[in-house]
């Protein structure tokens, strides 16, 4: 049995139950493509394994190992597809199916840094998260707004923060990605643009676009 294949049993059992109740095994082996029998044999292994607790007559769930791990495959596929469509303009059903592929190799850390750069927004999986962003821990007091720093202060790039995609474009054109050092070196006005030392460069950013950035002032 490939980790892959393990992951996909997980992820379909969480898609098909919505993490609260059972499913069937002939409704599992429908969704899946394969044989009742392969099922019966992945339920057993994964039985084994502490990921999946299954009730004669009753179906299979997921524990809660099971369920943080089939919630971590998800998120790491939402992030990756918000690469591929809102960063490189791929066709959304061309990035599912990549997503699909790299969703079982792509490391916990990495998909965070690519979550933090894409602008993704905390949804219900981010609980299951190894490392969860400043952006969902609560209580966070040291992370904020490029906009709303004074003049002379800065911090490193915590996340970027949006639902638009040609902002998420801009910003990481321009070099605004998690990590990098940055500070306010004048205000032209109140709500106005913003003259921002990043890396060795200074950038003119308007007061709308530094409204996206988050920074970690700590």
């Amino acid at each position: 049995m490939t980790s892959d294949n393990r992951e996909d049993y997980l992820i379909s059992i969480l898609r098909l139950s919505d993490g609260d109740k059972n499913v069937k095994t002939t409704e599992l082996a429908t969704f899946m493509n394969v044989s009742p029998a392969s099922v019966t044999e992945m339920t057993k292994t994964l039985a084994a394994e502490g990921l999946v607790v299954y009730e004669r007559y009753k179906g299979i769930r997921l524990s809660p190992e099971g369920m943080a791990m089939a919630r971590q495959i998800r998120k790491k596929h939402h992030v990756i597809e918000h690469l591929l469509v809102d960063c490189l303009g791929m066709d959304h059903d061309e990035a599912h199916d990549e997503a699909h592929k790299m969703e079982h190799t792509i490391s916990d850390g990495t998909s965070i840094r690519i979550c933090n750069m894409v602008g993704n927004p905390v949804d219900e999986d981010c609980q299951y998260c190894s490392d969860p962003c400043k952006r969902y821990s609560q209580g966070t007091t040291n992370v904020i707004q490029l906009n709303k720093l004074p003049k002379n202060k800065g911090g490193s790039i915590a996340y970027i923060k949006t639902d638009n995609a040609e902002t998420i474009k801009q910003l990481n054109s321009i070099g605004f990605v998690p990590g990098r050092e940055v500070s306010i070196e004048s205000i032209l006005m109140d709500g106005g643009d913003r003259i921002i030392k990043i890396g060795d460069h200074m950038v003119a950013l308007s007061y709308e676009l530094a409204s996206a950035v988050f920074v970690d002032v700590a």
